[in-house]
């Protein structure tokens, strides 16, 4: 690529893309970071040179989306810096390959040169089938989807009950090739006001915007009125611990019990139905390690007696691991457990693991991987389900998602159609410190609150802990790294979203249009003339 503003168009448009995510938040760059890229595009003519610039594009953007992972590995996997680099960058080129996959398609098909809109809509679509395959293959990383952006933009987010995420990156995907179209016909084409192509498809762009936007004011409108007319309340008490992570490292348990009773007594006050703890609050293997579970159950009598002075018992809902052995073999997992006053009544058991983290993929054939492994590496999976909270008058159903699995819309759909009350999302981002990684937890969860029109909550050891409505509000949120209660009232829906009922259409959709254009350019394209 002989041109050199081609490679600063890429550079910069992975910058601007990444600098639309948190902790920066300047979501509204992300509606054009792409068209540099786009007209790069339209002026390279060598498909080698295409591929390199999508890969340099791809690897700089997660480069610097994901650059919080080398601070983890190295503080908490003990990993040389350069090390660390190296994973962070080897990372980064796996999920450019799909950049280069998409570019490469799009190139072919010539959807850069004199765009229009049924080339957008294959663009979108593509661009998320993309995003759909990268959320499965491999394990599945949908960290960083295009879509999360509109978490900032209530009229346009509100379509999360149709399409779910991919639906909201099919949305800015065209946004930025709308504002390429527009920049296209006035700069490159002349007298774009005289010409009837661009005026049907800027009218067509309109149209499809103007549509979505008025669907979100119309769906914002309606849950505004469901949400004040709704009578019926669960109070909640979201305990965050702010325990550095260092300390869990050490097994520092009895500081755990210190700081998550003492919480847990002060939250009695304000007599909630449930209070919840998060992510492996109590750090060890429950029930087998005799000592801490011996101060858990006491902790429990000391919580279920000083409950009397308030005339209240609240149901508790902690998070720890969970040993049991099968066929004589310990098997361990992340769970969260029910304790309703007199007795465990449920539990569940994280269902998709963190790799590297909580276990290490094709171990009997990577074992060599476990010396980079941050967590315990020992987790396994467990099945998918809802937890039953028996509260005083009634007996609810909320959906858990632990940590990593609130990235995946479609493990939340899967138990949605049990039609559960509210979302809980259990986790401990003390990984991360103050890097940006917990901003980006927490705005994945307020697009899981549109997808499912359902109220989560987000209980954190430190990250971010905080109440979403169906909206996509955020009603409260606690500070980063600090020790905090978050007081809040919730209202059950019942209610299942188009999203919820049909699955991920688009996303299906788009991965299949992509995938076949793929193999007619690899196949076909020498009798294709393409």
């Amino acid at each position: 690529m002989r041109n050199p503003i081609n490679w600063i168009g890429a550079l910069f448009s992975a910058l601007l893309l990444t600098l639309s995510f948190p902790k920066w938040n300047l979501w509204i760059l992300g509606f054009f970071a792409l068209v540099p890229t786009f007209f790069s595009l339209i002026s390279i003519k060598d498909i080698k040179n295409v591929i390199a610039f999508s890969f340099i594009f791809g690897v700089f953007h997660f480069s610097t989306l994901l650059y919080w992972l080398v601070y983890t590995l190295t503080k908490y996997g003990h990993l040389p810096l350069i090390v660390s680099f190296f994973l962070l960058l080897l990372l980064s080129s796996y999920l450019a390959l799909y950049y280069v996959i998409l570019f490469y398609t799009n190139f072919k098909l010539k959807i850069f040169e004199y765009p229009n809109f049924l080339k957008a809509l294959f663009w979108g679509l593509s661009f998320t089938g993309t995003e759909y395959l990268r959320g499965k293959l491999l394990t599945g990383f949908t960290w960083g989807q295009l879509g999360y952006l509109l978490s900032n933009f209530s009229p346009l987010l509100q379509s999360a009950d149709l399409w779910g995420i991919w639906g909201l990156s099919f949305i800015v995907a065209l946004i930025n090739y709308y504002i390429f179209f527009l920049l296209y016909f006035f700069f490159i084409s002349p007298k774009p006001l005289k010409n009837h192509k661009f005026l049907i498809t800027n009218l067509s762009f309109l149209f499809f915007f103007g549509a979505l936007f008025c669907y979100g004011i119309y769906k914002k409108n309606l849950w505004k009125n469901l949400l004040s007319e709704k009578k019926e309340i669960i109070k909640v008490s979201l305990l965050q611990g702010n325990i550095p992570q260092e300390m869990k490292e050490v097994s520092e348990i009895d500081y755990s019990f210190k700081t998550y009773s003492k919480m847990s007594f002060l939250a009695l006050k304000e007599r909630p139905d449930i209070i919840f703890l998060p992510e492996t609050s109590f750090p060890f293997f429950f029930p087998y390690e005799k000592e801490p579970t011996l101060k858990l159950l006491a902790f429990l009598d000391k919580f279920k007696e000083l409950s009397k002075n308030f005339n209240h018992l609240s149901i508790l809902v902690f998070g720890t691991f969970r040993l049991k052995y099968k066929d004589e073999k310990p098997m361990v997992y992340n769970s969260l457990i029910v304790w309703d006053g007199k007795d465990f009544v449920d539990l569940y058991d994280k269902e998709k693991l963190v790799p590297f983290g909580e276990y290490i993929p094709l171990e009997k054939y990577l074992f060599f991987l476990k010396r980079i492994t941050v967590g315990l590496g020992i987790i396994k999976p467990g099945i998918s389900k809802n937890l039953v909270i028996p509260l005083k008058d009634k007996i609810i159903k909320i959906t858990p998602l632990i940590c990593f699995e609130s990235a995946f819309s479609e493990i939340l759909r899967k138990r949605l159609k049990e039609n559960p009350q509210f979302i809980f999302i259990a986790t401990n981002d003390a990984w991360f410190d103050k890097t940006s990684a917990p901003y980006q937890h927490f705005q994945m969860a307020i697009v899981r609150a549109v997808e499912a029109r359902k109220y989560t909550i987000q209980v954190a050891n430190t990250g971010i802990t905080g109440i979403i409505d169906p909206i996509g509000e955020i009603i409260k949120q606690s500070h980063l790294e600090k020790e905090e209660i978050v007081y809040g009232k919730i209202k059950p829906f019942y209610e299942k979203t188009f999203f919820v009922k049909y699955g991920n259409i688009l996303g299906i959709l788009g991965s299949m249009i992509l995938i076949f254009s793929l193999i007619l350019n690899l196949v076909f394209a020498r009798f294709l003339n393409f």
